[in-house]
């Protein structure tokens, strides 16, 4: 397997979120985030030709499978695989193996608003 990064687009997330700052994790802000990564990965789907699409995020206990799996459907209907990958055991065995290979795991989705509200007194 290759390893494939899409850009750092700060400025366009903090664009689409506006308005969203207060939202409580797994809110509407979340959902405009699951909607941005979705689309991105639909289009790298589309550009190395390959035939569905499908996404990790439904690993984390923090997000609901269900919204992201809806959201999916709706950018790239049947290709994307609807999957809940946090399912028998998906996220404990996510975490094992993190540690086995030595992986980084952070304490928050990764949005600056999280970040600040982990930190938060």
């Amino acid at each position: 397997f290759r390893l494939e990064t899409g850009p750092y687009m700060p400025e366009m997330w903090l664009k689409e979120t506006e308005g969203l700052r207060a939202e409580p994790e797994g809110g509407r802000r979340c959902h405009a985030c699951y909607q941005i990564r979705l689309e991105n990965t639909y289009h790298f789907m589309e550009k190395c030709g390959a035939d569905a699409f499908t996404t990790t995020l439904t690993v984390s206990p923090h997000k609901a499978a269900d919204v992201v799996n809806v959201i999916g459907a709706k950018i790239g209907g049947d290709k994307f695989l609807a999957r809940n990958f946090k399912k028998s055991e998906g996220f404990k065995r996510a975490v094992e193996l993190a540690r086995q290979w030595g992986l980084y795991r952070q304490d928050y989705c990764g949005c600056v608003y999280s970040m600040r509200q982990r930190s938060a007194p």
